[in-house]
């Protein structure tokens, strides 16, 4: 944290650290696209709810009752978690298979460098001065790996992007599950976020999503009042809202 600051109230997590516009709002475009503008815009949607989750983190840490303080690091814990597995998927699976695909190996060796500046111990005392020695950076490169994407349109056919893109939630989801992240993610998700474009997504059947929503939250079900959004992916104001000082930009 630098010196120069101001101190806000924060009721909701679409702050301090700012959310991205999707590339599909931000051209105006309401039905389907291009597979590559889809899979940039649906990766910004999984990019937004990590953000909304290390928000209310940043937010709420410094407001945490005794009472809460376990719930508070497991939920903080899983918020590392779905981190650590998206970027250790994309890392090990995803992107060696766009190289693969176009046959230009170290296509993407950036957005792997850019990780590695992401990777923090969690320390409750120190949290937020910890949070701001790599959310700035996390940040940018959430922004900037979806233009990685939207760069791969020259490729054209030769790169089955919708393809990969769909194997890597799958993945994705199947290696959060061991640490409870699947709740951590549905529960950050906006569906009314720009104009509810992103309601269905992902194309889960009702079902299985309140199973993730309803069933899985059960074993910890202290974690999630911490959550940026409700069970239906409506936002809701934070559980231990506060003032925080803001970085100037």
């Amino acid at each position: 944290m630098n010196n120069s600051a101001t101190l806000q109230r924060w009721q909701w997590a679409d702050g301090p650290y700012p959310l991205i516009e999707t590339p599909k709002h931000r051209e105006g475009i309401t039905g389907n696209s291009d597979p590559y503008m889809e899979t940039a815009s649906t990766m910004c949607v999984v990019h937004n709810a990590l953000l909304r989750g290390l928000n209310g983190i940043y937010i709420q840490g410094p407001n945490i009752q005794p009472a809460d303080l376990r719930d508070f690091i497991g939920y903080s814990l899983c918020w590392y978690s779905a981190l650590h597995e998206h970027h250790t998927s994309e890392e090990e699976q995803f992107f060696p298979e766009i190289e693969e695909a176009v046959g230009e190996k170290g296509l993407l060796d950036r957005n792997v460098e850019e990780h590695k500046g992401k990777e923090s111990a969690f320390d409750a005392v120190h949290l937020n001065s910890i949070i701001d020695s790599f959310a700035p950076a996390l940040n940018h490169h959430l922004e900037s790996e979806l233009q990685s994407l939207l760069e791969l349109r020259k490729y054209g056919d030769k790169l089955p992007i919708t393809k990969l893109w769909d194997r890597e939630g799958f993945r994705s989801v199947t290696s959060m599950t061991r640490f409870n992240a699947p709740p951590f993610f549905f529960l950050n998700v906006d569906t009314t976020d720009e104009d509810s474009l992103y309601k269905d997504w992902p194309p889960l059947p009702g079902p299985a999503r309140w199973v993730i929503t309803h069933v899985m939250t059960i074993p910890n079900r202290g974690y999630w009042k911490f959550a940026s959004c409700d069970s239906n992916g409506k936002p809701k104001p934070l559980y231990a809202p506060g003032r925080v000082q803001i970085p100037s930009q």
